[in-house]
This record gives C-alpha cells, structure tokens and sequence, in this order.
C-alpha cells in the first residue's frame, strides 16, 4: 500500500470514527431524557390557538445555559420584530441566534413561517426580514453556538 492510500484511509477512519461518536453522544442525551425526543423546532399554532389573546405577539427563547423563557408582549402601534427582540431582552441575552415568527393567515387559516436573519455584530436584524407584527404572531429564537465544533458540523450540513 503506498503512503498515499494511508493517508487517506486514515483520514477516512477518522472523520467515520468522529460522526459516529458525535452520533452516540446526541443518542445519549435521547436516552437520557426517557426515551422521548425532544422537539428541535417549534410547532406551528393551530387556527384557533390564541384567539382570546387579540393585539398580542409572544417571543419563546431557548437555547444556552439559561432555562426557556416566554415573554408576551402588547402590539401598542407599529412593532416590528427587532422591536420585540428588543423589549422581550432578546438581544442582550444571546449573541447569536436562529430566528423564526410563526403566523397564521387569516384568509386562508393556514400557517406561514418566517425565518428572520440576525446580524449578531450589530445585534440588529436584517432590514428586508424586520417583519411588522401582526395580532397571535409567535417568535420562537433559539441560541446559535458559534464554537468551532458547531462551525464544522455546520459546514457539513448542505441544508445550511
């Protein structure tokens, strides 16, 4: 077998050996939970959900060391997304962050889903996806690790 061939099947055998102990490790934590899976991205709310809670937007963060948190705010004229980051004190809990607002289109009562880009260096959202509010809008943010492993993994995952 040349030098070459070596190289690269070790190389194989490492990056095989990495995914499957990244693999077991994130089976781990399922089992650790008692069997059940955990849901990784919000649900979309049914047509008649919130219908009580008129003129109201709810933002739910989770993610981080910090237990998941609700904050329920009053649409009082014009708000916009970076608005309720702001006033539910989104943007000085995380640095980084996936942003989605779950909406339900009155015409047709089905659900849209909006994702929401975050400048984390200016803790500001991108201007053409700073959403105004509607009445029931949710806002769901989950914490955006940026350490180096996440970086790689990320990297991997052509969905990104």
């Amino acid at each position: 077998m040349s030098p070459k061939n070596t190289l690269k099947s070790v190389l194989r055998y490492s990056l095989l050996l990495f995914i499957g102990l990244t693999t077991m490790s994130s089976i781990g934590c399922i089992a650790g939970m008692g069997g059940k899976v955990a849901m990784t991205e919000a649900q979309l709310p049914t047509e008649g959900a919130q219908e009580n809670t008129s003129d109201m937007y709810r933002v739910e963060m989770s993610g981080g060391f910090n237990s998941d948190e609700v904050f329920e705010g009053q649409i009082d004229g014009p708000i916009t997304v970076q608005d309720a980051l702001e006033r539910s004190g989104a943007t000085q809990r995380y640095r980084s962050m996936d942003i989605l607002v779950y909406r339900i289109v009155k015409e047709t009562g089905r659900g849209l889903k909006m994702p929401v880009e975050y400048q984390s260096g200016g803790k500001t959202v991108m201007q053409e996806q700073n959403y105004a509010l509607h009445p029931n809008d949710r806002i769901v943010i989950t914490n955006r690790s940026l350490n180096a492993i996440d970086k790689v993994i990320d990297s991997l995952n052509p969905l990104n």
